[in-house]
């Protein structure tokens, strides 16, 4: 699991560096370019399966902590203590980065010269103090603007009240009486969006409980999933391409559910790992949330730097580039993971002593 979140990190990343860099796409006989521009597109489908990897991981934390005594301060505490360790750094970094891009370097790729798709907005406007307040407050993408260029920040907002709805309703239903936190739904109708991207979180969460009650039942349900992890690898893959091939309404939910049928064939088969995942695993575990949320103001200044008013043809000299630029993120969002998410607990431990002390 931890190996999909690098995978999926890197897909997000991959995306968006080729669109800052490289020239929408234009018909050409180069197999190879084809095959870039068609992996380029796969940036939001991967916050998707990042959906239902939170979906199967907080459920599963949800269960845990009820199952325990159900303390809604600690539970806040973890959670927002995994998310602002790495968003109030991740904020500052950008803005600074942004800052220095348009008032320093005129970067026509901050000024929107360059009609990328992944940028349009107001990045000077989107620095105002107005919108950080927002994105600190989790609320962008549904009533603010995510901050500067970091447009990929929306989907934090949308887990940090995922966070918040799971919870509420499973509560409701284990207490059989309302959790005042259900009023945290009413963001539902401000943000349609929001309820929509649920659908898809909500297909970990029952990849979760499905898992768990599958493996009650011992080997044979291991037999049966080792026979169907093919298929279901296959239909899942059916569905990501198919995806990709056009904008359907009801795309984001069936790719949750076929990457949740894979997902769920995978745990229940356990099949041996191959050679060199352990290595993107703690990649995955410790550096995935701070590659997403940094990433882009890293990619946009590098574009600032080396992108005119018109992103480049492709070929060998930008699509390698391209490559530097993106490696060169992975490695600066390790060394910001160890500034940050990997100071998680010490953070957590501090929160619960100041709440204690009170």
């Amino acid at each position: 699991m931890d190996a999909f979140r690098f995978m999926l990190a890197l897909a997000v990343a991959f995306g968006h560096v080729w669109a800052l860099f490289i020239r929408d796409y234009q018909p050409t006989a180069d197999t190879g370019v084809n095959i870039l521009y068609f992996a380029a597109g796969f940036a939001h489908p991967g916050v998707v399966m990042f959906f239902v990897l939170s979906g199967y991981w907080i459920s599963k934390s949800v269960i845990g902590r009820a199952e325990a005594g159900w303390r809604w301060s600690g539970y806040l505490i973890d959670r927002l203590s995994r998310l602002l360790v790495v968003l109030i750094p991740a904020l500052a970094i950008g803005g600074a980065l942004d800052a220095a891009a348009l008032y320093l370097m005129h970067s026509p790729t901050h000024l929107g010269e360059t009609d990328t798709y992944v940028l349009k907005t107001d990045v000077a406007a989107n620095l105002a103090p107005d919108v950080l307040l927002g994105n600190l407050l989790f609320l962008q993408g549904i009533l603010a603007r995510p901050f500067g260029s970091n447009g990929p920040l929306w989907s934090l907002a949308y887990e940090f009240w995922y966070y918040i709805w799971f919870p509420a309703i499973f509560l409701t239903y284990r207490r059989r009486r309302l959790s005042a936190a259900l009023i945290a739904l009413v963001l539902a109708l401000l943000a349609p969006e929001l309820m929509f991207g649920f659908i898809s979180w909500s297909c970990g969460s029952l990849l979760f409980f499905l898992e768990a009650r599958l493996r009650q039942k011992g080997a044979r349900v291991t037999s049966l999933a080792r026979r169907l992890l093919l298929p279901a690898a296959m239909l899942f893959s059916i569905i990501l391409v198919w995806g990709r091939t056009g904008d359907f309404s009801y795309e984001d939910p069936m790719l949750a559910a076929g990457f949740s049928a894979f997902l769920l064939a995978l745990l229940l088969a356990n099949p041996a790992p191959f050679r060199g995942i352990a290595a993107l695993a703690a990649y995955g575990a410790g550096a995935s949330f701070s590659l997403y949320a940094i990433h882009f103001p890293i990619m946009a200044f590098a574009a600032g730097l080396f992108v005119g008013a018109q992103r480049f043809a492709p070929n060998s000299s930008s699509i390698g580039l391209a490559a530097l630029v993106l490696l060169t993120t992975v490695g600066a969002a390790w060394l910001f993971s160890r500034a940050t998410e990997s100071r998680t607990n010490t953070v957590r431990r501090a929160a619960r002593g100041i709440l204690a002390g009170r």
